[in-house]
This record gives C-alpha cells, sequence and structure tokens, in this order.
C-alpha cells in the first residue's frame, strides 16, 4: 500500500470519528427545516384547494409535521446529556501514532549522531569509553609500562565483537 492510499484511508478515519453530538445536532436542525417545509406546502393546499378531502389532509400533514417538530424539540433538549465517546479504534491509533513518532525521533537521534554529541557535549561519557581512552593514551605515552597488547587485551575483555572479530582475524591469517 502507498503513501497515498494510506493517507486517504487516514483521513476517512479522521473524517468518520467526527463528534457524534454535533452530527446529532445538525441532522435535527434537518429534520426540523423539512418538518417547517412539509407544513409550509400543506398551509398552501389548504389555502388554494377546494376540495374537503385535499385540505383536510392536509391539516393532517400539518399536525404531523408539528408533530415532528415537536420531536426534534425533544431531541435538542436531550443533547447537552450526551457524552461524545471516542472510539476504541481512534485511541488505539493516536497511541500508535504517537510511539512512531517517538520510535523515529529515536531512530533519527541516534543514527545522526545528534545523542552523541548530546552526550559528549554535556560530559556524559560511558566509563567504558574513558577507560579505553585511558589505555589508548598510556600506551602512546612512552613513560608508561602499557603497551599494544595491553591495549588490545583490555579492548578484548572489554568489547565481545572486538573479540570475536579479533578471533575471526586471527584465525584467517594462520
Amino acid at each position: 500500500m502507498g503513501f497515498r492510499q494510506a493517507g486517504l484511508i487516514l483521513l476517512c478515519l479522521l473524517v468518520l470519528g467526527c463528534s457524534a453530538s454535533q452530527h446529532i445536532a445538525e441532522e435535527a436542525n434537518a429534520i426540523s427545516a423539512h418538518a417547517r417545509q412539509i407544513h409550509e406546502l400543506a398551509d398552501q393546499i389548504c389555502n388554494t384547494s377546494q376540495e374537503v378531502e385535499s385540505i383536510r389532509s392536509a391539516t393532517e400533514i400539518q399536525a404531523e409535521a408539528a408533530a415532528i417538530d415537536k420531536s426534534v424539540g425533544g431531541i435538542h433538549k436531550a443533547l447537552p446529556g450526551v457524552r461524545d465517546v471516542v472510539p476504541w479504534w481512534a485511541t488505539l491509533l493516536q497511541w500508535l501514532l504517537i510511539a512512531l513518532a517517538g520510535a523515529a525521533v529515536v531512530w533519527i537521534g541516534t543514527a545522526s549522531g545528534v545523542f552523541s554529541a548530546l552526550r559528549v557535549a554535556l560530559g556524559w561519557l560511558p566509563r567504558k569509553t574513558v577507560t579505553e581512552a585511558d589505555m589508548a593514551a598510556a600506551v602512546l605515552n612512552a613513560d608508561k609500562p602499557e603497551g599494544i597488547r595491553e591495549w588490545i587485551a583490555m579492548k578484548r575483555a572489554s568489547d565481545k565483537e572486538f573479540d570475536a572479530a579479533w578471533r575471526k582475524t586471527q584465525q584467517e591469517s594462520k
């Protein structure tokens, strides 16, 4: 699935997640407007028709339109008590997107070296790195007894990946 399709699906989900109470209010207003229109049309029939049966039917239609409008009034009175509930899937989607954004920030920060630069700027150096730097400085210092063999032994003891690579290199060179 491409980004366009995923974006379209996300847009549809957001549109479908609109406020239920707002939707009820809008539909109730539309029903009320239709009931008033029906009442006016029935009133026109009463004023223009000469047939008794048509006038009686128009009067019944007006009574039904008034009943519909009264029911809509009941909906509007009850509407403030309606509570919008966010669907479980919308809440899940929200938390998944937040987690995805957090993971993206962590990945970008790690891959770009921003977090390492921040740690260096704040002086938060790992003990292992400080120990390795101390050993490297001692190896380079002619006054110290440590040599390259001690540095390699220390590096192999502290870094299992380095140790595995060292052993592989030693086997290949034999």
